[in-house]
């Protein structure tokens, strides 16, 4: 049985993506294509495979660009789609880890970290500072960490997955926490922390500061 990397991400379709960073919408569209480049080049390995599940227009030219295996989200709500991924892939894979394309910095070596705790535990989380998780993977499918009533989008959304993971006697490890880049605050935050993650010999997100000096987001 194999390890399975899943990559969540939109189209980049101007007006749906990006919004609450408050830019133009060709502008937050571009933005978000860049994104999703660069968590697709950073997060490639030989120790597993990589799929990107689309969560829209499959028809976009944008996804016949990336050079990776596609397939297809299903269902209405995030939590639905999230669980009938790991479903569909559970069974036929050693360790399923999901990352989506906020994170447009975020070391390989998380997901590194993430499918090396599923050697020993049943499923690993990371933590997003705003309230969210940038991963979550898991040995077996566990519908509960996807109630319909979950607030997805919301800063609730580890504090319950936290608790539903405890009262479920799941074994899980818990990465550092990582960061978003959904409002102006977080893309600040971005710029001001390439410098120190250049020095520290972490892959750059080329794509992205590509775009975000091509608009001229950072001085």
């Amino acid at each position: 049985m194999t390890e399975t990397l899943v990559i969540f991400a939109k189209s980049p379709t101007p007006g749906r993506v990006k919004t609450r960073l408050q830019l133009p919408p060709d502008q937050a569209a571009a933005l978000h294509a860049a994104f999703v480049r660069d968590v697709v080049e950073r997060h490639q390995s030989e120790r597993f495979t990589t799929v990107l599940f689309r969560g829209d227009s499959p028809e976009h030219e944008f996804w016949t660009q990336l050079g990776i295996p596609l397939r297809d989200q299903v269902g209405s709500s995030l939590g639905q789609r999230m669980a009938h991924c790991f479903k569909a892939l559970s069974d036929s894979q050693r360790a399923v880890v999901m990352i989506g394309t906020d994170s447009p910095n975020l070391p390989t070596a998380r997901v590194e970290q993430a499918f090396r705790a599923l050697e020993t535990h049943d499923a690993v989380l990371g933590p997003a500072c705003d309230g969210g998780y940038y991963l979550i993977g898991m040995r077996q499918f566990y519908a509960q960490l996807f109630p319909s009533d979950m607030p997805w989008g919301s800063a609730d959304v580890l504090t319950r997955t936290l608790r539903i993971l405890d009262e479920s006697a799941i074994d899980y490890r818990l990465l550092d926490f990582w960061y978003d880049v959904d409002r102006p605050q977080d893309l600040a935050l971005l710029c001001a922390h390439q410098g120190y993650l250049v020095r520290e010999q972490i892959r750059p997100a080329t794509h992205t500061f590509a775009c975000i000096k091509k608009f001229g987001l950072w001085p």
